[in-house]
């Protein structure tokens, strides 16, 4: 393939094609899926302004950008890759002032080259976030041991200058405009809407809060810790925690009665009423949805009083005693065999290996012989370096999870540990094993996160099946987004309850649950029912052609995510996609260094194919491309972000091109 083409629904578009639109068509500002009774979509050309008044108009670009225009000056809101600053200047305009609604990069990574030569306006509450970034890249939390996803790791790779930040009940004039300020937190802690007023007409730039009639941009932005009563849990727990901020932003804007509203996404929204009520009806379905098969419910069951006892809730399932020859400790199962050697499951902390050390000194246990991985957070591995040190056996552990544990700087995953551990034995899916009277047989489980494996141990009529921590007794534990937690036919939870229907354990087992449970095939089939029905929620919320694009915040990826490289050297790494669609799809990927390495700035993204990498990947698959950046011989000693811009297939249009949308870490020695 030419690099000036690109594959839509398996035809050839060259560039010529894509800027015209998809397939002869002209490409819509706005493209959600067709709403009966909603008039969403206005008809413009990418790379103009879609004028709604004779003042305010919208940039059609990657990210929509809004335009005040004061006779030959104009103020933005959002400013996207650049690509207006070179409109403007085609058209003798000047851009004197940049409003921005949010940090996330590709709502303004433009001003990288711009900022020292215009007004910045940006959030006072997120104000460190443009010009501390290097604070954020920095910090631990940042990086390891992440229980939090706010803020985002959409941050800025550099520093942003900033004149000056608005807040909540701003309200000034800029031109012929009268601009208020509201806070609308949801997609980010600390996002604004900027509420237009000129010509006589009410025009609201909401950044992401939505992306259109009934439709939000993604689930992962809103994962965050909330707190109910005395109860108050982090963001990893936290599954659409950010829905009633959400909830009530969207309502604040309501509130204003605009004529418009103009997302970064989706483009103008000429009904707001009807846009934002259909959102909020299907979101509250979506977490409905989720609460009745949460394992949540297990653990903090004082978060969910209101859904208890209502009859689209299944029930806890029932629970057994453990049996004598197993022990639980934190985070740890004991298996102790008739000779009294152990095999361990999963060592978190030092309290378990101080455990082992008093039952081999009581004569408990006479050695430890084995530890098996059930998954790679920081709870389930952060001590393991020291076990393997302190007893000397060898360490199992599946495919999936052995190339993260061994591997910890090249991913960027929630509760993921620095230590690195050596896989002795890495068994793949299916594998059984004999130790002692019992047979050990080894499965991929993407349940609780993609990367993660179950344990079916058998003894007599026992058949115990050690589930790491991807089932509790009312449910799954899918409550943090960012695991991975797939709803393809086959994949993700609805895998593992098929295996569970097939292996038909007599026990099963949780490492945060002291007792056993069980799954009748009943709950299981009422599991994978609901999960069904979530694809089907998730696929009218999201925009996307398959909903997992935006649920899987990590279907772009970099690897390794984090390399040390010398001044002067070459950072090498595979920007790795998985194509949730049903059919091969082509991609394009292309690395973009900080700006303070380029002796130019990146062109536009729909400007050229020029650096782009195609990316052929079969349905339902990862696939990758390996690029390469140069780093400069005066690069500074220290943590330097390279941010990754894609160009994915979209349905009945052109290629939609997401900004900064991964990145890849390169340390400076």
């Amino acid at each position: 393939m030419k690099s000036a083409e690109i594959c839509v629904h398996g035809r050839r578009l060259s560039r010529r094609g894509l800027l015209r639109g998809s397939l002869g068509a002209p490409l819509l500002l706005a493209t959600p899926r067709s709403l009966a009774g909603v008039d969403t979509e206005i008809p413009a050309k990418p790379g103009t302004v879609n004028w709604l008044t004779d003042h305010v108009g919208v940039f059609c670009g990657p990210v929509h950008v809004g335009v005040l225009r004061n006779s030959h000056e104009l103020a933005l809101f959002d400013c996207g890759d650049g690509e207006v600053f070179d409109w403007a200047e085609q058209q003798g305009l000047k851009i004197s002032t940049v409003f921005v609604t949010h940090h996330h990069r590709e709502q303004a990574s433009g001003l990288e080259r711009n900022s020292a030569e215009i007004e910045v306006v940006v959030p006072e509450s997120e104000l460190k976030l443009f010009t501390h970034v290097t604070d954020y890249w920095a910090a631990p939390g940042t990086r390891w041991h992440i229980y939090n996803q706010h803020p985002h790791h959409w941050t800025f790779p550099e520093p942003i200058a900033v004149t000056r930040t608005v807040r909540d009940g701003d309200s000034f004039t800029w031109g012929p405009g009268r601009i208020s300020v509201l806070a609308t937190p949801g997609h980010t802690d600390g996002a604004v809407s900027y509420c237009v007023e000129v010509d006589g007409r009410r025009i609201v730039f909401c950044g992401d809060l939505l992306y259109g009639p009934g439709q939000l941009p993604d689930l992962y932005s809103l994962q965050k810790g909330f707190q109910r009563g005395q109860r108050r849990i982090s963001d990893y727990h936290g599954y659409l925690g950010a829905q009633e901020w959400l909830k009530a932003s969207l309502n604040r804007v309501l509130e204003l009665k605009p004529d418009f509203l103009v997302t970064s996404h989706g483009g103008i929204v000429t009904d707001p009423r009807q846009a934002i009520a259909l959102v909020l009806e299907r979101l509250e379905k979506a977490y409905r949805n989720y609460v009745s098969t949460s394992a949540l419910r297990h653990y903090f069951p004082e978060l969910f009083t209101e859904f208890a006892g209502q009859p689209d809730q299944l029930p806890f399932q029932e629970t057994l005693e453990v049996p004598s020859y197993l022990r639980h400790i934190g985070t740890s199962w004991i298996l102790i065999s008739k000779d009294r050697a152990a095999f361990v499951m999963d060592c978190g902390t030092r309290q378990v290996i101080e455990a082992l050390e008093s039952m081999l000194s009581q004569g408990t246990i006479k050695r430890v012989e084995g530890l098996w991985i059930t998954h790679y957070h920081d709870d389930h591995v952060d001590a393991i370096p020291e076990f393997l040190q302190r007893f000397g056996c060898p360490c199992y552990a599946v495919p999936s999870v052995a190339s993260v544990v061994s591997r910890p700087l090249a991913w960027r995953l929630p509760c993921i540990s620095p230590s690195q551990i050596a896989v002795d034995h890495i068994l793949a899916d299916g594998t059984s094993l004999s130790w002692h009277e019992f047979r050990l047989t080894a499965f991929e489980f993407p349940g609780q996160t993609l990367y993660h494996g179950a344990l079916l141990v058998e003894t007599g009529s026992d058949r115990l099946f050690f589930v790491g921590d991807s089932f509790t007794p009312s449910g799954i534990d899918d409550y943090c987004i960012q695991n991975r937690n797939f709803l393809h036919d086959g994949m993700g939870f609805q895998r593992c309850l098929e295996l569970v229907m097939k292996l038909r354990p007599t026990h099963m087992f949780n490492c945060h649950v002291d007792r056993a449970f069980r799954f009748t095939p009943d709950f299981c089939q009422a599991i994978i029912g609901r999960l069904k029905e979530r694809r089907q929620l998730l696929a009218q919320l999201f925009p996307w052609p398959d909903p997992h694009f935006g649920m899987d915040e990590l279907w772009v990826r970099a690897d390794p995510y984090e390399q040390s490289v010398k001044a002067g050297g070459i950072a090498n790494f595979k920007v790795v996609v998985f194509n949730h669609l049903k059919r091969e799809a082509e991609f394009r990927v292309r690395a973009v260094p900080p700006f303070s390495w380029r002796k130019s700035r990146v062109p536009a993204a729909r400007h050229s194919w020029k650096g782009w990498s195609p990316i052929l990947a079969a349905a339902r698959t990862e696939t990758g491309v390996t690029l390469t950046v140069e780093v400069p011989r005066n690069a500074q000693p220290g943590r330097h972000i390279v941010t990754l811009d894609v160009a994915c297939p979209w349905e009945n249009s052109a290629p939609q091109f997401l900004l900064g949308f991964a990145e890849a870490v390169v340390v400076v020695e």
